[in-house]
């Protein structure tokens, strides 16, 4: 997997570049949620990847990224994928975040307007965490820094899943992707997550066209803090996926990507 370097941190990326005869193809940025990677985008890349130009981030300590020594608040991580769009010399993205990767769209499409076409957020919001939600992240991090994941696996996939969807062929693939990514990184990784500043000023400036999609199901992220997001975001439209939860790209993966796929061929440059 290719990497890039800022200042003294490693980041790993994908990149399908452009389909066979279409030099000018549009991008497609994906950013993932907390405990994924890029590679949970893959069912969408697979089916656009003809079409568009596909670039998936792992962010900070989770996937193929390795630890970094500081910075993994949603600000830093927003000029992780500014500065991946540079190195890639890609001016603008048709931007797809889900949950912590919708923290970051958010903040890219707000401070940067001129570089984000439109805007996908999955299963995110623009709120801070819940307290209650804090000291629970907390306690499964310390729980799964000493032990592993496979220790708290039946206290997570609840909290990512929708219920019919726990014992999903590629839920043994993600804990084993999981098992392999080194502790301490990812346990900064959620705490960055837990204790993220909200967002919904910024959210307010947003002039991107946006699709705000979220699992009928999502325990972790529920509808109606994507609802919030379309009263907040003037040109925006919402879906709700059943069948569901947190993780919808793999969960309804044909669903999702139809529904991305309708938006994004409205908006083709």
């Amino acid at each position: 997997m290719p990497t890039f370097r800022r200042g003294h941190t490693t980041i790993a990326y994908t990149d399908t570049g452009a389909p066979a005869g279409r030099e000018d193809a549009p991008v497609v940025l994906f950013a993932h949620g907390l405990l994924f990677s890029g590679w949970m985008f893959h069912p969408q890349v697979a089916r656009l990847r003809d079409r568009y130009r596909c670039v998936t981030i792992d962010f900070r300590g989770q996937g193929n990224s390795p630890r970094a020594l500081g910075g993994y608040d949603m600000d830093t991580l927003t000029v992780d994928v500014a500065e991946l769009l540079r190195h890639l010399q890609i001016p603008v993205v048709n931007f797809v975040g889900l949950s912590m990767g919708g923290f970051v769209g958010i903040r890219l499409a707000a401070r940067n307007p001129e570089t984000v076409h439109t805007l996908t957020l999955m299963d995110t919001a623009a709120t801070a965490e819940e307290p209650a939600n804090r000291r629970k992240y907390r306690t499964l991090s310390a729980v799964y820094r000493v032990a592993g994941i496979r220790t708290v696996r039946s206290r997570v996939a609840p909290i990512m899943l929708a219920d019919g969807n726990l014992d999903a062929p590629w839920v043994d693939e993600w804990m084993a992707m999981l098992e392999r990514t080194d502790r301490a990184g990812l346990v900064k990784a959620i705490e960055s997550v837990a204790d993220r500043d909200p967002c919904e000023d910024e959210a307010i400036r947003i002039i991107a066209p946006t699709l705000v999609v979220v699992g009928a199901e999502d325990a972790a992220t529920p509808p109606e803090k994507s609802r919030r997001l379309v009263e907040l975001i003037a040109d925006s439209r919402y879906c709700e996926i059943p069948g569901a939860g947190h993780s919808p790209t793999l969960e309804r993966p044909d669903e999702v990507t139809g529904i991305l796929e309708a938006f994004l061929s409205e908006y083709d440059m």
